[in-house]
């Protein structure tokens, strides 16, 4: 079942109506702030900048290269005058990013940020990884393991009962490990292990370094939960899709869908939200968000007693940026002069690829349909400390027959030699790479750029970010440590790559409106509340005071869920 919206866009203008909430986005924190909401009581308008989305239409699932002109490619020059730094967009899925050239946004020279964005109704969890790892308390108090940096506000037993209400609700499979870097959840059944993983599972112990090796905790439903679709196994959803069978957690089939149910959500796409809007003679509360009509430009303002913004931890800092006032010269809500600091990314690049001689020329089996792979569990800095870094990453897997032999261009040879080569390692291919915690830094921050505006006139976010050594000694740790596990596996042609990705390019914005008791120090406290403003939330990445390596989106939507409750008590109080 999915949600098919037109409730708010049929009118240009929007009626003088005031909402008990505004919330801002739609993916992965707004729905879920949104379902909480309207559940709890609330009448909720929720803007999102982009279109509405036609899964029928806009999930290109089950198409096939050669059904596309440019077998799904972008035409062209199109890529480059558009989408220049969506990196992930193709011809399939160009449709889910935004134009660059609409949204634009600057770096100092030198020190590039890949900022991906996806404006559409529901948002990049759309087409996700699907990563669902609980953070824990090696990350919530990780100040008290080696001293750096600032604890989270809250501790695992907090978010504990929130993290089982999102698992239950949306279907996370995975298997219960019981391992205090990485606690169990509320799981479906796991996806089973083919092969190659089992094998690499049962060596990565084998090198004395405290790999684990478990199947991949990803929010999809190989059943059906609550009235959900579920996987059919197509594995296109690895290809970053969308899935048309609702078969994964994706806010518009299930968070969205549940909000809509309860008759109280409004969502107005194509809604480009500008600023926070304060009472007027009031500088600690505010009255509604302003935003503009995608299409039409037109200025509109919409009030409510409370204003949640989900829209992505970049875009929801500078929304509260582009906030100023005489109260505010410097951003909405930043009297600690935090706004914007500690942006972070989880760390990537170093990862292994190879061919399992035990599996060479067996017979091809569906295993590219299994949207599941293998997670190696973080295992540095757990008991000892490392002498080169502190903190940890994670090793994400996947082994055997894919849709394409993509490894052949690194194959020599040429004719039928050639062909049989790409053929034996069909089925024996595997790849490992690293997912890790980039340090929060002060120095790592955006700003608003005064001299540019997007195609709706407001000003654009100038992004500075930069590895530190930390990152820089966590990755050569790492790309050892994955070449060693290829050589236990007496794997063939074994390749390493060891350099950093640019930061941004794993799509894990956080900081930048943390989290924290001092308000000296923090933006929010430890409800996602800003500590100048009680009516006033940001419930996604921003909020992170710590990066993890593990991916923020489960702890995101846990957050918002979270937060969402303590608003609906605090409503029924007559508290905001």
């Amino acid at each position: 079942m999915w949600l098919h919206l037109h409730l708010a866009k049929e009118s240009p203008v929007m009626p003088r109506k005031k909402y008990d909430a505004i919330v801002v986005g739609s993916g992965a924190a707004g729905g879920c702030a949104a379902k909480e909401l309207t559940e709890g009581g609330l009448d909720v308008l929720v803007l999102e900048a982009g279109r509405d989305v036609d899964p029928a239409k806009d999930f290109n699932t089950h198409t096939w290269p050669y059904q596309h002109k440019y077998r799904g490619n972008f035409a062209p020059g199109v890529k480059e005058r558009t989408q220049w730094n969506q990196i992930y967009a193709d011809g399939f899925t160009s449709h889910l990013y935004l134009k660059d050239s609409e949204h634009p946004y600057s770096t100092p020279a030198g020190q590039p940020y890949i900022w991906v964005r996806s404006r559409i109704v529901g948002g990049k969890i759309l087409h996700w990884g699907r990563n669902a790892r609980r953070l824990s308390d090696y990350d919530f108090r990780a100040a008290d393991r080696d001293g750096y940096g600032e604890n989270w506000p809250i501790r695992y037993e907090d978010l504990a009962p929130y993290y089982d209400k999102l698992e239950e609700f949306v279907g996370v499979c995975g298997s219960r490990e019981n391992l205090p870097q990485l606690p169990d959840g509320k799981y479906l059944a796991p996806m089973r292990l083919n092969c190659g993983e089992a094998i690499l599972r049962q060596v990565a112990p084998t090198l004395g370094l405290g790999m684990t090796v478990i199947p991949k905790r990803a929010a999809m439903r190989p059943s059906s939960t609550h009235g959900l679709g579920q996987c059919h196994f197509c594995g296109t959803c690895e290809m970053g899709r969308g899935c048309d069978v609702n078969g994964f957690w994706n806010s518009v089939g299930d968070t969205l869908l549940a909000a809509r149910q309860t008759g109280r959500l409004t969502l107005r796409p194509n809604s480009v939200a500008h600023q926070v809007l304060l009472e007027k003679g009031h500088g600690d509360r505010v009255r509604g968000v302003s935003f503009f009509d995608r299409r039409t430009r037109r200025y509109q303002e919409a009030e409510s007693q409370v204003v949640v913004l989900g829209a992505s931890a970049l875009e929801s800092t500078r929304i509260l940026l582009n906030s100023v006032s005489r109260h505010w010269p410097d951003g909405m809500a930043n009297s600690s002069g935090v706004l914007g600091r500690y942006l972070m990314d989880n760390i990537g690049g170093p990862s292994v690829e190879g061919f399992l001689p035990a599996l060479m020329s067996r017979e091809v089996v569906n295993e590219d349909g299994k949207a599941g792979g293998i997670d190696v569990v973080a295992y540095r800095n757990m008991t000892e400390r490392h002498p080169k870094f502190i903190r940890s990453y994670v090793h994400e897997g996947a082994t055997g027959a894919q849709l394409f032999p993509h490894y052949a261009n690194r194959i020599s040879g040429w004719g039928e030699g050639f062909k049989r080569r790409v053929k034996r390692n069909y089925t024996a291919w595997f790849s490992l790479n690293t997912r890790g915690e980039m340090l929060a830094r002060r120095e790592n921050f955006v700003e608003i750029d005064k001299a540019r505006v997007d195609a709706w006139g407001i000003p654009v976010l100038k992004i500075h970010c930069q590895h530190s050594d930390n990152e820089r000694e966590m990755a050569k740790d790492a790309a050892e440590n994955l070449r060693a596990l290829a050589v236990a596996a007496k794997a063939e042609n074994i390749r390493v790559e060891d350099g950093l990705l640019t930061p941004g390019m794993i799509i894990h914005d956080m900081g930048t409106a943390r989290m924290g008791n001092d308000p000296k120090k923090s933006v929010l406290n430890k409800w996602n509340q800003a500590h100048d403003i009680p009516n006033l939330f940001v419930v996604d990445g921003a909020c992170f005071v710590t990066s993890g390596g593990y991916g923020p989106t489960l702890t995101i939507g846990t957050l918002a869920t979270r937060a969402s409750a303590y608003i609906v008590e605090e409503m029924k109080r007559g508290n905001l």
